[in-house]
């Protein structure tokens, strides 16, 4: 009986011992609670940002700074803007490339220039300037250079100094011009 007995302890021992190693081996899987960063919410704020920057950067390519000086024809053109170009703005009193100032206006005539030449000699350096930047950048990113320049124009500007912009935008390396204007002006008829 004594061996009975002590089987039955040897048993009850080893059963024990089993139960303890399970209960060890289930702590050991618990992840113990520790502060630190949730990659659930880490992912959401990642996704709300990248959401966000999309958003802003497929926004509107094309881009007319408000000027008291530009008021711009209107037009009844059903062509959009679909790509991001050099901006050339002719307002009343100046004349900018990509919304930086390079050269005053008075009366529709460029100060410092001839006025029988259609070459404008700083307009031109600035935008050769804007061309090199814009090649070199391009060349960086394995993207070609687009021969393309948007020019706004003031409602009011003679067309001899728009002839001049354009002359001096297509020996600065631009072949290709787009004019922004006022969607859905009205045909007017004279009678």
């Amino acid at each position: 009986m004594d061996q009975k007995m002590d089987q039955k302890q040897q048993m009850q021992l080893w059963l024990e011992e089993q139960s303890n190693l399970k209960s060890r081996e289930r702590e050991k899987r618990t992840v113990p609670d520790e502060p630190g960063v949730n990659i659930n919410s880490l992912m959401d704020a990642v996704t709300i940002i990248l959401i966000f920057l999309l958003m802003n950067f497929s926004a509107d390519p094309m881009k007319v700074t408000p000027h008291e000086k530009l008021q711009l024809p209107n037009s009844t053109t059903q062509l959009i803007a679909r790509e991001k170009t050099v901006t050339l703005t002719v307002a009343a009193d100046q004349i900018l490339v990509n919304d930086t100032p390079v050269l005053t206006v008075k009366n529709n005539e460029v100060d410092s220039v001839e006025a029988d030449k259609l070459e404008i000699p700083p307009l031109k350096a600035h935008l050769d300037e804007v061309v090199n930047k814009t090649k070199a950048l391009n060349a960086q990113t394995g993207q070609a250079f687009k021969d393309v320049i948007t020019i706004i124009v003031h409602g009011d500007t003679h067309y001899r100094l728009v002839q001049k912009v354009i002359f001096t935008a297509g020996i600065s390396s631009f072949t290709k011009f787009k004019f922004a204007v006022v969607k859905g002006g009205q045909i007017k008829q004279v009678m």
